[in-house]
Protein backbone atom coordinates (compact mmCIF):
# COMPACT_ATOMS: atom_id res chain seq x y z
CA UNK A 1 0.00 0.00 0.00
CA UNK A 2 1.51 3.30 -0.98
CA UNK A 3 1.08 5.32 2.17
CA UNK A 4 2.99 8.24 3.70
CA UNK A 5 6.02 7.94 1.45
CA UNK A 6 8.47 9.34 4.00
CA UNK A 7 7.74 6.56 6.46
CA UNK A 8 6.68 3.72 4.20
CA UNK A 9 8.61 1.37 1.98
CA UNK A 10 6.89 1.69 -1.39
CA UNK A 11 6.68 -1.77 -2.85
CA UNK A 12 6.68 -1.85 -6.59
CA UNK A 13 7.06 -5.61 -6.83
CA UNK A 14 7.65 -7.42 -3.58
CA UNK A 15 6.89 -10.99 -4.49
CA UNK A 16 8.82 -14.21 -4.27
CA UNK A 17 8.71 -17.89 -5.15
CA UNK A 18 8.89 -21.26 -3.44
CA UNK A 19 9.40 -24.91 -3.99
CA UNK A 20 5.85 -25.93 -3.11
CA UNK A 21 7.30 -29.09 -1.53
CA UNK A 22 4.47 -29.22 1.02
CA UNK A 23 1.73 -28.75 -1.58
CA UNK A 24 0.36 -31.88 -3.23
CA UNK A 25 -1.58 -30.24 -6.04
CA UNK A 26 -0.21 -29.48 -9.48
CA UNK A 27 -0.98 -26.41 -11.59
CA UNK A 28 -4.05 -26.64 -13.79
CA UNK A 29 -3.06 -28.28 -17.11
CA UNK A 30 -3.44 -26.39 -20.36
CA UNK A 31 -6.82 -27.09 -21.92
CA UNK A 32 -6.99 -28.87 -25.23
CA UNK A 33 -6.92 -26.39 -28.06
CA UNK A 34 -5.54 -23.60 -25.88
CA UNK A 35 -3.84 -20.72 -27.67
CA UNK A 36 -0.07 -20.95 -27.09
CA UNK A 37 2.22 -18.08 -26.26
CA UNK A 38 3.65 -16.56 -29.46
CA UNK A 39 5.58 -13.39 -30.28
CA UNK A 40 3.61 -12.59 -33.46
CA UNK A 41 4.85 -11.15 -36.73
CA UNK A 42 2.81 -8.00 -37.25
CA UNK A 43 3.26 -4.48 -35.85
CA UNK A 44 4.27 -4.09 -32.19
CA UNK A 45 1.16 -4.02 -30.02
CA UNK A 46 0.37 -0.79 -28.18
CA UNK A 47 -0.74 -0.09 -24.62
CA UNK A 48 -4.28 1.18 -24.13
CA UNK A 49 -6.68 2.40 -21.48
CA UNK A 50 -10.37 1.48 -21.45
CA UNK A 51 -13.28 1.35 -19.05
CA UNK A 52 -14.59 -2.10 -18.19
CA UNK A 53 -18.12 -2.44 -16.84
CA UNK A 54 -18.24 -4.53 -13.69
CA UNK A 55 -21.10 -6.91 -12.99
CA UNK A 56 -23.10 -4.16 -11.25
CA UNK A 57 -22.39 -1.65 -14.03
CA UNK A 58 -19.62 0.22 -12.21
CA UNK A 59 -17.02 1.48 -14.68
CA UNK A 60 -13.48 0.34 -13.86
CA UNK A 61 -10.59 2.25 -15.47
CA UNK A 62 -8.29 -0.41 -16.91
CA UNK A 63 -4.80 -0.20 -18.44
CA UNK A 64 -3.38 -2.90 -20.71
CA UNK A 65 0.37 -3.18 -21.39
CA UNK A 66 1.49 -5.84 -23.88
CA UNK A 67 4.60 -7.88 -23.19
CA UNK A 68 7.78 -6.30 -24.50
CA UNK A 69 8.22 -7.14 -28.19
CA UNK A 70 4.76 -8.66 -28.56
CA UNK A 71 3.50 -8.16 -32.12
CA UNK A 72 0.13 -8.51 -33.77
CA UNK A 73 -0.82 -12.16 -33.97
CA UNK A 74 1.16 -12.98 -30.85
CA UNK A 75 -0.16 -14.04 -27.46
CA UNK A 76 1.30 -14.04 -23.96
CA UNK A 77 0.16 -14.87 -20.43
CA UNK A 78 -1.11 -11.88 -18.46
CA UNK A 79 -0.53 -10.58 -14.93
CA UNK A 80 -3.09 -8.41 -13.10
CA UNK A 81 -1.18 -5.92 -10.93
CA UNK A 82 -3.32 -4.31 -8.21
CA UNK A 83 -2.45 -0.97 -6.55
CA UNK A 84 -2.39 0.04 -2.90
CA UNK A 85 -5.17 1.53 -0.81
CA UNK A 86 -6.48 4.82 -2.14
CA UNK A 87 -4.33 4.62 -5.26
CA UNK A 88 -5.06 4.30 -9.00
CA UNK A 89 -3.42 1.66 -11.16
CA UNK A 90 0.05 2.24 -12.60
CA UNK A 91 0.13 3.87 -16.01
CA UNK A 92 3.81 3.76 -17.04
CA UNK A 93 5.10 0.42 -18.34
CA UNK A 94 8.70 1.62 -18.08
CA UNK A 95 8.64 2.07 -14.28
CA UNK A 96 7.34 0.58 -11.07
CA UNK A 97 6.06 -2.96 -10.86
CA UNK A 98 4.94 -3.12 -14.51
CA UNK A 99 8.42 -2.79 -16.04
CA UNK A 100 9.97 -6.11 -14.89
CA UNK A 101 6.82 -8.02 -15.77
CA UNK A 102 6.50 -6.83 -19.37
CA UNK A 103 10.26 -7.29 -19.77
CA UNK A 104 9.85 -10.90 -18.62
CA UNK A 105 7.32 -11.53 -21.39
CA UNK A 106 4.02 -10.97 -19.60
CA UNK A 107 1.14 -8.75 -20.58
CA UNK A 108 0.17 -6.60 -17.59
CA UNK A 109 -3.22 -5.20 -16.62
CA UNK A 110 -3.52 -2.49 -13.96
CA UNK A 111 -6.73 -0.85 -12.84
CA UNK A 112 -8.19 1.82 -10.60
CA UNK A 113 -10.09 -0.08 -7.89
CA UNK A 114 -13.68 1.01 -7.40
CA UNK A 115 -13.89 4.21 -5.40
CA UNK A 116 -10.36 5.26 -6.37
CA UNK A 117 -8.83 7.11 -9.32
CA UNK A 118 -11.12 7.34 -12.31
CA UNK A 119 -13.29 4.33 -11.51
CA UNK A 120 -16.85 4.58 -10.24
CA UNK A 121 -18.46 3.21 -7.10
CA UNK A 122 -17.24 3.31 -3.51
CA UNK A 123 -14.41 1.35 -1.92
CA UNK A 124 -15.48 -1.65 0.18
CA UNK A 125 -11.97 -2.76 1.31
CA UNK A 126 -11.60 -5.70 -1.06
CA UNK A 127 -15.01 -7.29 -0.59
CA UNK A 128 -15.87 -10.30 -2.74
CA UNK A 129 -19.32 -9.03 -3.90
CA UNK A 130 -17.78 -5.78 -5.12
CA UNK A 131 -14.00 -5.65 -5.68
CA UNK A 132 -13.96 -9.43 -6.22
CA UNK A 133 -16.58 -9.17 -8.95
CA UNK A 134 -14.63 -6.30 -10.51
CA UNK A 135 -11.68 -8.65 -11.03
CA UNK A 136 -14.04 -11.23 -12.53
CA UNK A 137 -15.15 -8.59 -15.04
CA UNK A 138 -11.51 -7.73 -15.82
CA UNK A 139 -10.69 -11.39 -16.45
CA UNK A 140 -13.68 -11.72 -18.79
CA UNK A 141 -12.57 -8.59 -20.66
CA UNK A 142 -9.01 -9.88 -20.83
CA UNK A 143 -10.18 -13.13 -22.43
CA UNK A 144 -11.43 -11.12 -25.41
CA UNK A 145 -8.16 -9.29 -26.07
CA UNK A 146 -6.14 -10.48 -29.08
CA UNK A 147 -2.83 -10.46 -27.17
CA UNK A 148 -4.09 -12.81 -24.45
CA UNK A 149 -2.95 -16.40 -24.21
CA UNK A 150 -6.00 -18.57 -23.50
CA UNK A 151 -6.46 -21.89 -21.74
CA UNK A 152 -9.94 -22.16 -23.26
CA UNK A 153 -12.53 -19.86 -24.75
CA UNK A 154 -13.23 -17.19 -22.16
CA UNK A 155 -10.43 -18.46 -19.91
CA UNK A 156 -7.17 -16.48 -20.13
CA UNK A 157 -3.85 -17.61 -18.75
CA UNK A 158 -3.72 -15.04 -15.93
CA UNK A 159 -1.92 -14.50 -12.64
CA UNK A 160 -1.92 -11.70 -10.08
CA UNK A 161 0.64 -9.61 -8.18
CA UNK A 162 0.33 -6.54 -5.97
CA UNK A 163 0.97 -5.25 -2.47
CA UNK A 164 -1.28 -4.45 0.50
CA UNK A 165 -4.71 -3.62 -0.97
CA UNK A 166 -3.37 -5.12 -4.20
CA UNK A 167 -2.33 -8.18 -2.20
CA UNK A 168 -5.62 -8.68 -0.41
CA UNK A 169 -7.62 -8.62 -3.61
CA UNK A 170 -5.66 -11.61 -4.91
CA UNK A 171 -6.96 -13.90 -2.16
CA UNK A 172 -10.49 -12.61 -2.78
CA UNK A 173 -10.30 -13.08 -6.54
CA UNK A 174 -8.59 -16.47 -6.50
CA UNK A 175 -11.21 -17.81 -4.09
CA UNK A 176 -14.07 -16.85 -6.42
CA UNK A 177 -12.75 -17.06 -10.00
CA UNK A 178 -11.28 -20.43 -11.09
CA UNK A 179 -9.73 -18.83 -14.19
CA UNK A 180 -6.95 -17.25 -12.11
CA UNK A 181 -3.90 -19.49 -12.36
CA UNK A 182 -1.34 -18.18 -9.81
CA UNK A 183 -1.13 -15.39 -7.21
CA UNK A 184 1.64 -13.49 -5.43
CA UNK A 185 -0.02 -11.52 -2.58
CA UNK A 186 2.42 -9.18 -0.82
CA UNK A 187 2.02 -7.51 2.59
CA UNK A 188 -1.66 -8.42 2.74
CA UNK A 189 -3.82 -9.14 5.76
CA UNK A 190 -5.60 -12.18 7.14
CA UNK A 191 -8.10 -10.32 9.33
CA UNK A 192 -8.70 -6.57 9.35
CA UNK A 193 -9.98 -6.54 12.97
CA UNK A 194 -6.86 -8.41 14.10
CA UNK A 195 -4.66 -5.98 12.17
CA UNK A 196 -6.35 -2.69 13.06
CA UNK A 197 -7.50 -3.58 16.60
CA UNK A 198 -5.16 -6.28 17.96
CA UNK A 199 -6.47 -7.55 21.29
CA UNK A 200 -8.97 -4.69 21.21
CA UNK A 201 -6.33 -1.93 21.10
CA UNK A 202 -6.78 0.84 18.53
CA UNK A 203 -3.80 0.91 16.14
CA UNK A 204 -4.42 4.63 15.76
CA UNK A 205 -1.14 5.48 14.04
CA UNK A 206 -1.91 3.47 10.93
CA UNK A 207 -5.65 4.09 11.17
CA UNK A 208 -5.03 7.82 10.85
CA UNK A 209 -2.81 7.39 7.81
CA UNK A 210 -5.19 4.95 6.12
CA UNK A 211 -8.15 7.25 6.65
CA UNK A 212 -6.21 10.27 5.43
CA UNK A 213 -5.19 8.56 2.20
CA UNK A 214 -8.50 6.77 1.68
CA UNK A 215 -10.41 10.04 1.89
CA UNK A 216 -7.96 12.15 -0.13
CA UNK A 217 -8.76 13.72 -3.49
CA UNK A 218 -11.87 12.34 -5.17
CA UNK A 219 -11.73 8.95 -3.43
CA UNK A 220 -15.06 7.55 -2.27
CA UNK A 221 -15.39 5.14 0.66
CA UNK A 222 -18.22 2.95 1.88
CA UNK A 223 -20.03 4.45 4.88
CA UNK A 224 -18.71 1.69 7.16
CA UNK A 225 -15.15 2.81 6.43
CA UNK A 226 -16.04 6.46 6.97
CA UNK A 227 -17.67 5.64 10.32
CA UNK A 228 -14.62 3.65 11.43
CA UNK A 229 -12.41 6.60 10.48
CA UNK A 230 -14.47 8.86 12.72
CA UNK A 231 -13.93 6.40 15.57
CA UNK A 232 -10.19 6.25 14.86
CA UNK A 233 -9.91 10.03 14.93
CA UNK A 234 -11.53 10.02 18.37
CA UNK A 235 -9.21 7.14 19.42
CA UNK A 236 -12.21 4.93 19.97
CA UNK A 237 -13.23 1.53 18.69
CA UNK A 238 -15.87 1.07 15.97
CA UNK A 239 -19.22 -0.46 16.77
CA UNK A 240 -19.71 -4.20 16.80
CA UNK A 241 -21.60 -3.90 13.52
CA UNK A 242 -18.63 -2.22 11.82
CA UNK A 243 -16.15 -4.71 13.29
CA UNK A 244 -18.29 -7.57 11.97
CA UNK A 245 -18.36 -5.84 8.58
CA UNK A 246 -14.55 -5.65 8.55
CA UNK A 247 -14.29 -9.28 9.63
CA UNK A 248 -16.19 -10.22 6.49
CA UNK A 249 -13.77 -8.27 4.28
CA UNK A 250 -10.61 -10.24 3.82
CA UNK A 251 -9.01 -13.59 3.16
CA UNK A 252 -9.76 -15.33 6.47
CA UNK A 253 -13.07 -16.93 5.50
CA UNK A 254 -12.15 -17.53 1.85
CA UNK A 255 -8.78 -19.27 1.98
CA UNK A 256 -10.38 -22.73 1.88
CA UNK A 257 -11.62 -21.98 -1.63
CA UNK A 258 -8.21 -21.16 -3.11
CA UNK A 259 -6.79 -23.82 -5.42
CA UNK A 260 -3.89 -22.08 -7.18
CA UNK A 261 -0.14 -21.76 -6.52
CA UNK A 262 0.37 -19.00 -3.96
CA UNK A 263 3.48 -17.04 -3.05
CA UNK A 264 2.97 -15.09 0.19
CA UNK A 265 5.28 -12.15 0.85
CA UNK A 266 5.26 -10.40 4.22
CA UNK A 267 7.42 -7.64 5.74
CA UNK A 268 9.41 -8.15 8.94
CA UNK A 269 8.99 -4.47 9.86
CA UNK A 270 5.39 -4.22 8.70
CA UNK A 271 3.51 -2.79 11.68
CA UNK A 272 0.14 -2.62 9.90
CA UNK A 273 -0.07 -6.20 8.62
CA UNK A 274 2.70 -7.91 10.63
CA UNK A 275 4.26 -11.28 9.93
CA UNK A 276 1.61 -13.13 11.95
CA UNK A 277 -1.00 -12.13 9.35
CA UNK A 278 1.00 -13.79 6.59
CA UNK A 279 1.62 -16.84 8.79
CA UNK A 280 -2.14 -17.32 9.29
CA UNK A 281 -2.70 -17.23 5.54
CA UNK A 282 0.21 -19.61 5.01
CA UNK A 283 -1.07 -22.11 7.56
CA UNK A 284 -4.55 -22.06 6.04
CA UNK A 285 -3.17 -22.89 2.57
CA UNK A 286 -0.40 -25.25 3.58
CA UNK A 287 -0.71 -28.76 2.16
CA UNK A 288 -3.44 -27.79 -0.32
CA UNK A 289 -1.69 -25.73 -3.00
CA UNK A 290 1.86 -25.15 -4.24
CA UNK A 291 2.94 -22.66 -1.58
CA UNK A 292 5.85 -20.50 -0.50
CA UNK A 293 6.26 -17.77 2.11
CA UNK A 294 8.93 -15.05 2.09
CA UNK A 295 9.77 -12.43 4.72
CA UNK A 296 11.65 -9.34 3.56
CA UNK A 297 12.71 -6.18 5.41
CA UNK A 298 10.00 -3.77 4.30
CA UNK A 299 6.27 -3.38 4.01
CA UNK A 300 4.15 -0.91 5.94
CA UNK A 301 6.99 0.52 7.99
CA UNK A 302 10.68 1.37 7.92
CA UNK A 303 13.60 -1.02 7.45
CA UNK A 304 16.20 0.23 9.94
CA UNK A 305 18.60 -2.69 9.47
CA UNK A 306 20.42 -4.22 6.50
CA UNK A 307 17.68 -5.28 4.01
CA UNK A 308 19.95 -7.49 1.93
CA UNK A 309 19.88 -7.48 -1.89
CA UNK A 310 17.15 -5.16 -3.11
CA UNK A 311 15.99 -7.24 -6.09
CA UNK A 312 15.65 -10.64 -4.45
CA UNK A 313 11.87 -10.60 -4.08
CA UNK A 314 11.48 -9.34 -7.65
CA UNK A 315 13.54 -12.23 -8.96
CA UNK A 316 11.54 -14.70 -6.87
CA UNK A 317 8.30 -13.25 -8.23
CA UNK A 318 9.36 -13.74 -11.84
CA UNK A 319 10.49 -17.29 -11.07
CA UNK A 320 7.14 -18.08 -9.44
CA UNK A 321 5.23 -16.75 -12.45
CA UNK A 322 7.51 -18.52 -14.90
CA UNK A 323 6.98 -21.81 -13.07
CA UNK A 324 3.25 -21.66 -12.36
CA UNK A 325 1.80 -19.19 -14.87
CA UNK A 326 4.03 -19.80 -17.88
CA UNK A 327 4.30 -23.42 -16.66
CA UNK A 328 8.00 -23.84 -17.28
CA UNK A 329 8.48 -27.05 -15.36
CA UNK A 330 12.23 -26.67 -14.90
CA UNK A 331 12.11 -23.24 -13.28
CA UNK A 332 13.63 -23.26 -9.80
CA UNK A 333 11.59 -21.37 -7.21
CA UNK A 334 13.79 -22.03 -4.20
CA UNK A 335 12.93 -23.38 -0.74
CA UNK A 336 9.39 -23.24 0.60
CA UNK A 337 10.24 -20.59 3.20
CA UNK A 338 12.74 -17.76 2.89
CA UNK A 339 13.46 -14.88 5.23
CA UNK A 340 15.99 -12.12 5.72
CA UNK A 341 17.30 -11.28 9.19
CA UNK A 342 18.69 -8.01 10.57
CA UNK A 343 22.15 -8.72 9.12
CA UNK A 344 20.76 -8.70 5.57
CA UNK A 345 21.35 -12.44 5.17
CA UNK A 346 18.71 -14.49 3.38
CA UNK A 347 17.97 -17.99 4.67
CA UNK A 348 15.86 -20.80 3.28
CA UNK A 349 14.09 -23.83 4.76
CA UNK A 350 11.55 -26.35 3.55
CA UNK A 351 8.71 -24.76 5.53
CA UNK A 352 7.71 -22.60 8.49
CA UNK A 353 8.04 -22.89 11.48
CA UNK A 354 11.72 -23.68 11.67
CA UNK A 355 13.10 -26.42 13.89
CA UNK A 356 13.49 -25.27 17.50
CA UNK A 357 16.95 -25.28 19.09
CA UNK A 358 16.12 -23.96 22.57
CA UNK A 359 15.03 -20.73 24.18
CA UNK A 360 16.18 -17.73 26.20
CA UNK A 361 14.36 -16.76 29.41
CA UNK A 362 14.21 -13.28 30.92
CA UNK A 363 12.58 -12.11 34.13
CA UNK A 364 12.11 -8.68 35.65
CA UNK A 365 9.84 -6.59 37.80
CA UNK A 366 9.04 -2.99 38.54
CA UNK A 367 6.37 -0.33 38.83
CA UNK A 368 5.04 1.37 35.70
CA UNK A 369 3.40 4.78 35.91
CA UNK A 370 0.44 5.26 33.58
CA UNK A 371 0.45 8.78 32.20
CA UNK A 372 -1.27 9.78 28.93
CA UNK A 373 1.57 12.21 28.16
CA UNK A 374 4.24 9.49 28.04
CA UNK A 375 4.71 7.63 24.76
CA UNK A 376 7.42 6.31 22.44
CA UNK A 377 7.98 5.59 18.76
CA UNK A 378 6.03 6.88 15.78
CA UNK A 379 2.75 6.16 14.03
CA UNK A 380 4.45 3.41 12.00
CA UNK A 381 7.36 2.11 14.10
CA UNK A 382 7.96 1.33 17.77
CA UNK A 383 11.10 2.79 19.36
CA UNK A 384 12.94 2.25 22.65
CA UNK A 385 11.40 4.05 25.62
CA UNK A 386 13.11 6.95 27.34
CA UNK A 387 15.08 6.08 30.45
CA UNK A 388 12.88 5.55 33.48
CA UNK A 389 9.61 5.17 31.52
CA UNK A 390 9.56 1.37 31.09
CA UNK A 391 9.77 -1.80 33.15
CA UNK A 392 12.55 -3.91 31.66
CA UNK A 393 13.90 -7.45 31.71
CA UNK A 394 17.32 -8.21 30.24
CA UNK A 395 17.43 -11.19 27.89
CA UNK A 396 20.54 -13.32 28.47
CA UNK A 397 22.54 -13.89 25.26
CA UNK A 398 22.83 -17.37 23.78
CA UNK A 399 25.99 -19.39 24.22
CA UNK A 400 26.38 -19.62 20.43
CA UNK A 401 25.02 -17.65 17.45
CA UNK A 402 21.37 -18.36 16.81
CA UNK A 403 18.14 -17.08 15.29
CA UNK A 404 14.88 -15.77 16.68
CA UNK A 405 12.35 -16.67 13.97
CA UNK A 406 9.00 -16.66 15.68
CA UNK A 407 7.10 -15.02 18.52
CA UNK A 408 8.42 -14.68 22.11
CA UNK A 409 5.89 -15.48 24.85
CA UNK A 410 5.31 -13.05 27.75
CA UNK A 411 3.73 -13.88 31.11
CA UNK A 412 2.73 -10.96 33.34
CA UNK A 413 1.65 -11.04 36.99
CA UNK A 414 0.39 -7.64 38.06
CA UNK A 415 -1.64 -5.54 40.44
CA UNK A 416 -2.38 -1.85 40.56
CA UNK A 417 -4.99 0.86 40.49
CA UNK A 418 -5.91 3.32 37.77
CA UNK A 419 -8.76 5.46 36.56
CA UNK A 420 -10.25 4.08 34.44
CA UNK A 421 -9.34 0.59 35.61
CA UNK A 422 -9.11 -0.84 32.09
CA UNK A 423 -5.67 0.03 30.76
CA UNK A 424 -3.43 -1.06 27.92
CA UNK A 425 0.37 -1.24 28.11
CA UNK A 426 2.74 -2.29 25.34
CA UNK A 427 5.49 -4.90 25.18
CA UNK A 428 8.47 -4.69 22.85
CA UNK A 429 11.84 -6.37 22.44
CA UNK A 430 14.77 -3.93 22.24
CA UNK A 431 18.24 -4.36 20.76
CA UNK A 432 20.25 -2.20 23.14
CA UNK A 433 23.39 -2.22 20.97
CA UNK A 434 21.56 -0.69 18.00
CA UNK A 435 19.03 1.23 20.07
CA UNK A 436 16.13 -0.11 17.99
CA UNK A 437 13.06 -2.18 18.74
CA UNK A 438 13.41 -5.60 17.14
CA UNK A 439 11.64 -5.31 13.77
CA UNK A 440 9.95 -2.11 15.07
CA UNK A 441 7.11 -4.12 16.63
CA UNK A 442 5.11 -3.51 19.84
CA UNK A 443 2.07 -5.47 21.04
CA UNK A 444 -0.72 -4.42 23.40
CA UNK A 445 -1.22 -6.03 26.83
CA UNK A 446 -4.68 -5.51 28.33
CA UNK A 447 -4.75 -4.95 32.12
CA UNK A 448 -7.50 -4.67 34.75
CA UNK A 449 -6.23 -2.37 37.48
CA UNK A 450 -8.75 -2.83 40.29
CA UNK A 451 -6.23 -3.37 43.10
CA UNK A 452 -6.42 -7.16 42.78
CA UNK A 453 -3.71 -9.59 41.65
CA UNK A 454 -4.08 -10.72 38.04
CA UNK A 455 -2.12 -12.63 35.39
CA UNK A 456 -2.06 -12.36 31.63
CA UNK A 457 -0.02 -13.95 28.86
CA UNK A 458 0.52 -12.67 25.31
CA UNK A 459 2.60 -13.49 22.27
CA UNK A 460 4.97 -10.73 21.24
CA UNK A 461 5.29 -9.99 17.54
CA UNK A 462 6.73 -12.63 15.24
CA UNK A 463 10.24 -11.48 14.30
CA UNK A 464 13.38 -12.56 12.43
CA UNK A 465 16.56 -11.56 14.30
CA UNK A 466 20.13 -12.82 14.56
CA UNK A 467 21.56 -13.24 18.07
CA UNK A 468 25.09 -13.94 19.28
CA UNK A 469 26.88 -14.37 22.63
CA UNK A 470 27.51 -10.61 22.43
CA UNK A 471 23.87 -9.61 21.89
CA UNK A 472 22.11 -7.31 24.36
CA UNK A 473 18.35 -7.68 24.07
CA UNK A 474 15.81 -6.50 26.61
CA UNK A 475 12.07 -6.68 27.06
CA UNK A 476 10.42 -3.32 27.65
CA UNK A 477 6.87 -2.79 28.88
CA UNK A 478 5.82 0.81 28.24
CA UNK A 479 2.73 2.84 29.12
CA UNK A 480 2.31 4.30 25.64
CA UNK A 481 3.22 3.60 22.02
CA UNK A 482 2.52 6.00 19.16
CA UNK A 483 1.54 2.98 17.05
CA UNK A 484 -1.63 2.92 19.14
CA UNK A 485 -4.15 5.31 20.65
CA UNK A 486 -2.86 7.36 23.61
CA UNK A 487 -2.99 5.93 27.11
CA UNK A 488 -6.31 6.88 28.73
CA UNK A 489 -5.67 5.66 32.29
CA UNK A 490 -3.85 7.39 35.13
CA UNK A 491 -2.37 5.33 37.92
CA UNK A 492 0.36 2.78 38.45
CA UNK A 493 0.86 -0.96 38.14
CA UNK A 494 3.36 -3.36 39.70
CA UNK A 495 4.59 -5.84 37.08
CA UNK A 496 6.35 -9.18 37.35
CA UNK A 497 7.56 -10.27 33.91
CA UNK A 498 8.66 -13.62 32.48
CA UNK A 499 9.65 -13.81 28.81
CA UNK A 500 10.50 -16.91 26.78
CA UNK A 501 12.32 -16.20 23.51
CA UNK A 502 12.35 -19.18 21.10
CA UNK A 503 15.55 -20.00 19.23
CA UNK A 504 15.40 -21.72 15.86
CA UNK A 505 17.71 -23.41 13.41
CA UNK A 506 18.44 -20.57 11.02
CA UNK A 507 18.13 -22.55 7.81
CA UNK A 508 20.52 -22.52 4.87
CA UNK A 509 21.90 -19.21 3.54
CA UNK A 510 20.32 -18.38 0.19
CA UNK A 511 22.32 -16.84 -2.62
CA UNK A 512 20.56 -13.54 -3.31
CA UNK A 513 21.92 -11.12 -5.87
Amino acid sequence: MRLAGAVLTLLALVSCGGSGASAPQSPRPVAAGAAPAAAGTGPVMAARTVKVASLDGTQIVTHFFPATGLRAGGRAPTVLDGPGWGQPGETDPATGSVAPLVAAGYNVVTWDPRGFGGSGGTAHTDYAPFEGRDVTALVAWLARQPETQLDATGDPRVGMVGSSYGGGIQFIAAASDPRIDAIVPAIAWHSLPESLYPDGANKAGWAGLLCQIGQSGKNRLDTHVIDSCRSATAFGQPSTEIMDWYADHGPASLLGKIRVPTLIIQGTVDTLFPLAQGVENYQALRGRVPLKMVWFCGGHGECLTNPGPSDHTEQLTISWLDRYLRQRQGTATGPGFEYVDDTGTWYGADSFPLAATGSLTATGQGVLTLDPSVTSGSATAAAPAAAGTAVEAAVPPPSAPGAIVGAPRLMVDYHGTAEPAGAVVYAQLVDADRHVVVDNQAVPVQLRLDGQQHSVSVDLATVAWHVTPGSHLALQVVAGSALFAPQTSRGSVSLSLSLTVPLAKAGTPVQAS
